[in-house]
């Protein structure tokens, strides 16, 4: 199932902007809010999914050896800080070049050396890197899009029985 996002959910979008600004603002602020978080749920579940399977369906598979980590520090709204370590994998491409590259997904620091299976797929001279049957890469688009049409379904139905 496709959806464009330009042709199905943001005229909707627009109009419900529209019929909102006609209204007072205090009346239908939490409608917005669900609105607003599921279309960006929705955007990006939509696009992840759309990554990851044209990377899928147009990508290499290979294994690639873990050789390091790097390590990425990040701090959420209360000021704790979380530790992320991304793997450096080495493979081969097809063409026999030789390729090392940071992945876009944490990994457990202690796999170093390991053998993983990727899909790559070669974008000029960049390399777009999935890993291969990892259930982040196959469920996080999943999740956002439940997530997404909870949130705009709630939004919608909160702006049906304001109306």
């Amino acid at each position: 199932m496709n959806i464009d996002l330009k042709k199905h959910i943001l005229p909707f979008g627009i109009l419900v902007l529209l019929f909102w600004l006609s209204k007072s603002f205090e009346e239908y602020i939490g409608a917005v809010v669900f609105l607003i978080v599921g279309s960006g749920f929705l955007f990006a579940g939509f696009y992840i999914r759309n990554t990851n399977s044209r990377i899928r369906a147009n990508g290499i598979k290979t294994k690639a050896k873990i050789v390091d980590f790097k390590k990425e520090r990040n701090k959420d709204a209360d000021g704790d800080s979380y530790e992320y370590h991304f793997p450096i994998v080495s493979f081969t491409d097809r063409n026999g070049v030789e390729t090392t590259q940071k992945l876009d997904s944490s990994e457990n620091p202690k796999r170093i050396n390991e053998l993983i299976d990727i899909i790559y797929l070669k974008k000029q001279n960049e390399y777009e890197i999935i890993k291969d049957n990892d259930w982040w890469e196959k469920n996080l688009p999943m999740i956002l899009l439940i997530g997404g049409f909870l949130f705009y379904g709630i939004g919608i139905i909160w702006l049906i029985n304001k109306i």
